[in-house]
């Protein structure tokens, strides 16, 4: 059993380099352990810099695993007795550097790193060595982003290093001023003055109460370390052998501080400026955007020279306001702030006073709330003016896209209850890659993506079904990346949202029914269009009607390797859906001419979802294999096993090989099938 009420977790930061904060975080563990007799983890998170760790500990050659093997592992499933069997452990100190443990190897990670997501698996990775009864020290350096916020949420002891040269005084307050308004986080923040030299040491004033001094030493390891600083972290590690655990809230459950506008010391000077500011711009038009904003941005500033904002303990009134304002004028209000997160995935909007977001997975409700229906109303139409579509009680709803392709849908009273509704799906900044979703997201395993791939090439036609927000269309464009680059691609979709890559690419756009009495074009109307534009490759964003037809008919024609989207449950309801769009075409073909053409078109199935912990995985790759009698029939390549749901309800489990070879690599002539048999082969993989 451990002690739930010590400290355990002690982070060591600094907004500065080179000011001997790894050095300090390698001595203060080892004092710690030598006081407590207790062993315990050094977590360096310097993401994709040099290590410090392995240099100072020479661990090139020997090292186990790092943070980043930790993480595109099995780290949801990670149990606290394999601390051993994973990390590099010296004199009774686990070793884990982020990145860069072996020789020669690349800094540069195999896949795009989001901060956000790397958070969760270092929560798990502190608690397996708390559960252990270990202590865990960190080594980070110190920002606004993410995994610092964390650590500093998450310690029980917080350090903060700085010397006694300029500038480093005057950031030690910056850091200071940030966090002394926020008691139960100040509580824990000590202060250490290293490179102090003792004889000026008398001279020096204390800047913090709680301060600690380094004096100057040589190399922690050489004969000449100085006795004097080994006895500073012995009277460090004796205090924080002594001190409670912190009461702080773990990973996704800080508050932020109440917004500017609503505290009540500037509420009313921001209405009023809000309303100042608009009745202005009122009275001029034709400005372009940039125009626009700098009006905006010269018209506060010269109202806050006239009258300065009311001033608020612990917050920048003038900055916040500016930034408030500006995205409120000429931005979507309060959904600014989640469009520039990269971890929040989707904005949904139920009215005026509720707005959720899906962030890394997770539904969250939000504090933030739109003045009235009518401002909400006013954010979508500000939204919809640029791509030239409207909404109103004649057409209550409309599908749009934002300039970055993120996919819009509003509706509108009186179809919607609640008042405005508003949902923003959107985009990575960067297109996802293979590896992202391997070991990033856990979506597929390296088996699944290497056969994914090889269907691709040897162009076969490939449906990709699942429920809503299941990642489709994420999988559909990481796919379309193994196209030939000589190939034309014609890319349809009803709002564009595929990003390809391809120098032959055509891409066509539905248009919908609008006001401006222009003929509607359906996708079906530029399925049949594509086949005059000499393409190889036919890929259409969804399948949701009579379009199926005309897709199902250019596989069959000549079409190879085209690719799709489409609703579905599960692989065999994909089946059954085509059939159903394909009656949708109004074409008198029996059951049976519908499910030759369907077995005829459709080669590969890949059937994604959405499970109860929000991450999105592949559960089934399907190939159909023919018609019998009238009953289509397929084989399972991959299916994923669901093992258990862990304590936080994360869903435990992976896509597996069923042992089956599918039966166009049978048929390829050569030796392909002996080349790829180990994509087959229902083998348990070995952590």
């Amino acid at each position: 059993m451990t002690d739930q009420s010590r400290a355990d977790v002690f982070v060591f930061t600094s907004f500065q380099g080179g000011i001997g904060k790894s050095s300090a975080a390698v001595r203060f563990a080892r004092a710690f352990r030598q006081k407590t007799g207790r062993r315990g983890g050094l977590l360096e998170v310097n993401l994709f810099a040099p290590s410090y760790l392995v240099w100072h500990f020479d661990l090139l050659d020997r090292m186990k695993n790092n943070f980043l093997d930790f993480f595109i592992g099995d780290w949801a499933n990670f149990d606290p007795a394999d601390l051993e069997e994973r990390f590099t452990e010296q004199d009774g100190l686990f070793l884990i550097p982020f990145t860069g443990t072996r020789d020669k190897e690349s800094l540069t990670p195999r896949f795009s790193v989001n901060e956000g997501e790397l958070v969760s698996a270092y929560d798990r990775l502190i608690a397996a060595f708390c559960k252990r009864g270990m202590f865990v020290v960190v080594d980070v350096s110190f920002a606004l982003t993410p995994i610092p916020r964390f650590l500093v949420n998450r310690a029980d002891l917080l350090y903060y290093l700085f010397a006694s040269e300029a500038p480093s005084p005057q950031f030690a307050k910056v850091f200071a001023r940030e966090y002394e308004t926020q008691p139960h986080l100040w509580a824990k923040v000590h202060f250490l003055r290293n490179h102090v030299d003792p004889e000026a040491a008398s001279h020096e004033v204390h800047l913090f109460d709680r301060e600690y001094r380094l004096p100057i030493a040589g190399d922690p390891d050489g004969e000449g370390a100085d006795e004097a600083l080994d006895k500073v972290f012995a009277e460090i590690a004796e205090h924080a052998s002594q001190a409670p655990a912190a009461a702080t809230p773990g990973p996704g459950r800080e508050v932020g501080p109440e917004p500017i506008q609503d505290h009540p010391l500037v509420k009313e000077y921001a209405a009023n400026l809000r309303a100042e500011v608009v009745a202005n711009l009122e009275k001029r038009f034709g400005l372009s955007d940039a125009e626009l904003r700098k009006k905006v941005e010269r018209y506060l500033d010269i109202a806050f020279e006239r009258t300065p904002p009311p001033a608020v303990p612990g917050r920048n009134s003038r900055v916040e306001l500016r930034k408030y304002l500006i995205d409120e004028i000429l931005g979507l209000g309060p959904l600014e702030d989640f469009m520039r997160d990269d971890d929040v995935d989707e904005i949904m909007v139920n009215g005026p006073n509720k707005i959720f977001v899906d962030r890394n997975g997770k539904l969250v409700l939000t504090g933030r709330t739109f003045p009235s229906a009518d401002h909400l109303k006013a954010v979508i139409d500000r939204i919809l003016m640029p791509v030239g579509r409207t909404v109103n009680e004649r057409t209550p709803y409309v599908d749009a896209r934002l300039s970055d392709g993120s996919r819009v849908h509003a509706i509108i009273p009186p179809l919607s209850l609640v008042g405005p509704m508003l949902t923003i799906r959107k985009f990575a900044k960067i297109p996802y890659s293979m590896e992202d979703l391997i070991y990033r997201f856990k979506t597929l395993t390296p088996k699944v993506a290497e056969f994914l791939k090889l269907c691709v090439r040897l162009r076969r036609n490939l449906v990709v079904s699942g429920g809503a927000s299941s990642g489709k269309t994420t999988l559909l464009n990481v796919l379309s990346n193994y196209i030939m680059a000589d190939e034309r691609v014609i890319t349809i979709e009803d709002s564009a949202e595929l990003r390809l890559t391809q120098e032959n690419l055509g891409r066509l756009e539905a248009r919908s029914q609008g006001l401006e009495s222009k003929a509607q074009v359906t996708i079906r109307d530029l399925v049949r269009n594509s086949l005059r534009m000499r393409p190889d490759r036919i890929v259409v964003g969804e399948c949701r009607g009579a379009e199926a037809l005309d897709m199902l008919q250019a596989m069959n024609t000549g079409h190879d390797g085209s690719l799709t989207t489409l609703h579905a449950n599960s692989s065999r309801d994909a089946l059954s859906r085509l059939e159903t769009m394909v009656l949708m075409a109004g074409v008198d073909l029996p059951l049976r001419a519908i499910r030759e053409q369907i077995a005829g078109a459709v080669n590969i199935i890949v059937q994604t979802n959405r499970l109860a912990d929000g991450s999105r995985k592949i559960l089934e790759v399907v190939e159909v294999t023919g018609l019998e009698d009238t009953t289509i029939q397929t084989q399972t390549i991959y299916r994923f096993e669901k093992k258990w749901i862990g304590e936080d309800g994360t869903v435990v489990g992976e896509i597996a090989p069923t042992g089956i070879v599918p039966q166009f690599i049978k048929q390829m002539p050569g030796n392909l099938a002996e080349k790829v048999a180990n994509l087959f082969t229902n083998e348990v993989r070995t952590p």
